[in-house]
C-alpha cells in the first residue's frame, strides 16, 4: 500500500476523550439460518460408561464458510463475549491485539479471516498556546502496515496484532476489518490528543469494519 495522506486537521490537548463507538446500534443484526448451525460436543471417554444422548445438550456453531463479507460483518458484531457484560463482543481490538473470546453459542465452526491495518498518526504543533487560546496541532496519517489474520474457533489472544508502539509525536488507529482496504479519506477526522496512552474506540467508515482504536501519542506538547 502505498503512503496516502488527508489534509491536515486541527487537534486540541485535552485531559479526556470523548469516546465514539466504531458500531452501529440501528444495524439489524446478522440471521443464521438453520442450514449454518452445527452441533459439536466432546467426545466420550471410552474407559468410561456411555453417556446418555440426553444428559447434556451440545452447543451449536455456525458454519461462516461461504458467507458473504456483508453477512460475516453481521454476524461478528453481534457476536457476544463469553463474559456476559452487557453488548460486550466476542472479537475485540485493544493494545495487544484482536482477542477472540465468544460465548459457546452461535460461535464460529471454523476460524474467521479477519485484516488488521495499523495508521500512523503525525502530530505537529503548528501554534503555542497564548494567555488568550490554547495550542494548535494538526495530524496527518500514513500507512504502517496491514495483514490478514485466522481468529478462533478456539478462544486466545491472536499473535502478532498489537498495534506498533507510539511515540512522543506519533500515535496510531487500527482497524479490524473484511473485505476492501481501508482508505485514509475514511479514517477519524476529530482525533484529539489525550495525556495518557489507553487506547480509546474511533469510528471508521466501511461496511466491513468491526472495531477501530485510537492511542494518542505520548508527548504531544513537545512536537
Amino acid at each position: 500500500m502505498g503512503i496516502a495522506r488527508t489534509p491536515a486537521v486541527p487537534a486540541t490537548v485535552m485531559a479526556a476523550l470523548f469516546v465514539v463507538s466504531g458500531c452501529s446500534d440501528g444495524e439489524p443484526a446478522a440471521r443464521v439460518s438453520p442450514s449454518q448451525l452445527a452441533e459439536y460436543s466432546a467426545a466420550p471417554d471410552p474407559t468410561g460408561p456411555a453417556q446418555s444422548p440426553t444428559t447434556a445438550a451440545p452447543a451449536e456453531c455456525v458454519k461462516t464458510a461461504g458467507m458473504s463479507v456483508g453477512r460475516l460483518t453481521g454476524y461478528l458484531k453481534e457476536l457476544r463475549s463469553g463474559s456476559g457484560e452487557y453488548r460486550s463482543r466476542g472479537l475485540t481490538l485493544d493494545t495487544d491485539g484482536l482477542n477472540f473470546t465468544p460465548e459457546a453459542v452461535q460461535r464460529p465452526c471454523e476460524a474467521v479471516t479477519v485484516k488488521l491495518a495499523h495508521y500512523w498518526v503525525d502530530v505537529e504543533k503548528t501554534r503555542e498556546a497564548t494567555s488568550f487560546s490554547p495550542a494548535r496541532y494538526e495530524y496527518q496519517y500514513a500507512p504502517a502496515g496491514v495483514a490478514s489474520h485466522k481468529a478462533g474457533p478456539k478462544d486466545g489472544r491472536v499473535p502478532d496484532t498489537a498495534p506498533p508502539p507510539v511515540t512522543a509525536c506519533r500515535g496510531t488507529v487500527s482497524v479490524a476489518y473484511l473485505g476492501g482496504d481501508i482508505p485514509t479519506k475514511a479514517l477519524p477526522h476529530n482525533l484529539e490528543l489525550i495525556d495518557a496512552t489507553a487506547p480509546v474506540p474511533v469510528e471508521v467508515a466501511g461496511d466491513g469494519v468491526l472495531s477501530a482504536i485510537y492511542v494518542s501519542p505520548t508527548a504531544p506538547e513537545s512536537c
